[in-house]
């Protein structure tokens, strides 16, 4: 008896060493990141808070990487890799992310919003979330908003003011359909090019012009190959953090937390870090020789007349009306709460 007690012990002993050997050496959770930016970027620099913050809460358990600069393929082709599963995360701008859902058309309402506040009042609202839930039967975890912030016109032939000053302008735009007809509507010649041949086409003279957030107008030097910046700010773009659905499904309770609170915290991060930067990014341009000149309220509102009616159009012929109708009374319900007493 003694002896099959003792055997009985040491095969417990044993088993409880290899448990825990195994447990010691489990690897670690991969979260592969797709970014289309340099690190710099605000949205990579959100994204680094995301990192720290992730490994630091799940104490290893998940290995956050990386990748800038589109390393991983353009933003479509990642968020195709993050459905299909064989990446973990990516950020993407509305833009592309409508080639797998449509709903994220209605980001792409030109003029919709006046201000960053506004923007982020309805992205974190109610309407903001049913849009990042909305991909789910599709396979993804919408998170957050990463921030790039408002988009601007630069070109080679005139400042813009009013939509006169866009009339003949061929002017690169992203792989995004509701992008090229407000620019259609607004009398300009739009030709989509992908992020990373952006440079070679402006130094080529292929266009006249593109339209980027500040932030991306000075990483990529559009004042080596612009003449003027004129802040037109005709479409917020944030770029929402999507994770793989079934990789997120499979972390426990605890960790789909943690990335979700990392997420959250990359989110408001680069928001801070962007807005923080704009004005000395402006001085910065035009030191370098670029002419930038701000737009009106009142021309901005020339603009809109001209090009938001005929892209909500659009937009209702390919996605829920009701859904469109909601997500523009949200944006008047928070821009008279953000205005309120003033």
């Amino acid at each position: 008896m003694k002896k099959n007690r003792w055997l009985t012990m040491a095969a417990l002993v044993t088993a409880i060493t290899f448990l825990l050997a195994g447990m010691a050496f489990a690897a670690p959770i991969k979260a592969r990141v797709s970014l289309c930016n340099s690190p710099t970027h605000p949205q990579s620099i959100g994204m680094q808070a995301f990192k720290k913050y992730v490994e630091t809460k799940s104490k290893g358990a998940i290995k956050v990487g990386l990748y800038y600069n589109s390393q991983l393929g353009g933003e479509r082709e990642s968020i195709e890799q993050v459905k299909s599963g064989s990446l973990e995360m990516a950020t993407a701008s509305a833009g592309p992310l409508t080639t797998f859902n449509r709903n994220f058309m209605v980001l792409d309402i030109p003029f919709a919003f006046d201000s960053y506040e506004i923007a982020w009042g309805v992205l974190d609202g109610p309407m903001g979330q049913a849009l990042l839930n909305n991909s789910e039967g599709l396979g993804l975890k919408g998170l957050a908003y990463l921030e790039n912030g408002f988009r601007h016109v630069t070109n080679n032939v005139r400042p813009i003011n009013g939509p006169d000053d866009l009339k003949g302008i061929k002017i690169r735009t992203m792989e995004a359909p509701m992008h090229m007809e407000n620019f259609k509507a607004l009398g300009a010649n739009p030709t989509p090019v992908p992020w990373t041949e952006l440079y070679l086409t402006m130094q080529q003279k292929i266009v006249d012009g593109q339209e980027n957030p500040l932030a991306n107008i000075w990483e990529v030097k559009m004042f080596e190959v612009q003449k003027y910046c004129s802040l037109t700010g005709h479409i917020y773009d944030p770029m929402p953090l999507m994770a793989n659905l079934k990789w997120f499904n499979k972390l426990t309770k605890e960790q789909q937390a943690i990335v979700k609170e990392g997420a959250v915290l990359a989110q408001n991060y680069s928001r801070y870090v962007n807005k923080a930067r704009e004005d000395a990014i402006i001085a910065k341009l035009t030191a370098k020789g670029m002419k930038v000149n701000d737009v009106s309220e009142a021309n901005k509102a020339k603009l809109r007349a001209k090009s938001q009616g005929a892209v909500v159009a659009k937009i209702k012929a390919s996605v829920d009306r009701k859904f469109v109708d909601s997500w523009l009374a949200a944006i008047v319900t928070m821009k008279k709460d953000v205005n309120a007493g003033f």
